[in-house]
């Protein structure tokens, strides 16, 4: 297995057992009256397309609502990022950077466009061939009317191969 079959996999298996967890949760009632992030549901969108493009390097962000785990955001890097807000998916640049980095990915990145500021926070965690793990991450929304969501995420570093 090469490193970006491996890669997709991790990808493939992280959004199976976030979607898996959330059907359990749902069926047996776990966390029952805790409220999901309205923020989140109202804002942030699944995004069609949230695999790196082939021979890119970046990092794909998912949503830690229980509810529905999502893609939301993904950064190509030197390429830009997308995220999706209210059905739309919104063409970012990044303006800022700072922190650790590695594939492309800062610890903490800013990026504008589309009358949106979107501001990344993550931590790199355990790696794997190709990648690391993206912990205690957090994705900034804010709105040209002053209004911000704030969305916790978990995710994955890495590179693509060709």
């Amino acid at each position: 297995m090469n490193s970006a079959q491996a890669f997709a996999l991790v990808v493939l298996g992280a959004i199976s057992a976030s979607c898996a967890s959330s059907e359990v949760a749902r069926e047996t009632g776990a966390n029952k009256g805790a409220p999901s992030s309205s923020a989140a549901n109202e804002t942030a969108g699944a995004l069609p397309d949230a695999s790196l493009p082939s021979g890119a390097c970046g990092m794909i962000l998912w949503t830690l609502d229980v509810e529905r785990p999502i893609p939301v955001f993904r950064a190509v890097s030197e390429k830009g990022a997308e995220v999706n807000v209210n059905g739309a998916v919104r063409k970012l640049t990044l303006e800022e950077f700072g922190g650790g980095s590695g594939f492309g990915v800062f610890e903490t990145q800013t990026f504008v466009g589309e009358g949106l500021r979107v501001t990344t926070r993550v931590r790199f965690g355990l790696g794997f061939d190709g990648g690391s793990y993206l912990e205690r991450g957090l994705i900034s929304i804010e709105k040209p009317d002053g209004w911000k969501a704030v969305i916790p995420a978990a995710g994955i570093a890495g590179c693509r191969a060709k």
